[in-house]
């Protein structure tokens, strides 16, 4: 059976494996129709950086990527032992709850950000 190149893709990356191998791990995927989900809100330097890796791709085929992200709050985050937990997990481990979506720009026309949802146009 043959591959169509057309065919969109979701990838779901957990936040520990993008710290670890780094957003090179999935530069390929998104320069092949592949939307890229991780399990966590990026920081504005890791955003920085993405966007930045994929500025020096960009050509003819690849278009560049729409990025964006969402952080999922706790209702009360020190209302609980658990949230204080979570808080201090959240500040050991870097990983903000919440969900990055990367797409490529050719696949993904808008991300909008809404307060508590993220909204992603294709076409």
């Amino acid at each position: 059976m043959k591959r169509s190149s057309s065919r969109l893709k979701i990838k779901f990356i957990p936040y520990e494996k993008f710290r670890r191998e780094g957003f090179r791990s999935f530069m390929r995927d998104l320069q092949e129709r592949t939307i890229v989900l991780i399990d966590a809100k990026l920081s504005a330097d890791e955003e920085a950086a993405i966007i930045e890796e994929t500025m020096k791709k960009i050509s003819g085929r690849f278009t560049g990527i729409e990025l964006n992200s969402l952080e999922v709050a706790a209702n009360s985050p020190l209302a609980s032992i658990e949230g204080v937990r979570n808080m201090l997990l959240e500040r050991m481990s870097g990983k903000k709850r919440g969900l990055t979506i990367i797409g490529p720009s050719k696949v993904v026309r808008e991300i909008r950000k809404n307060p508590e949802e993220l909204l992603l146009y294709m076409g």
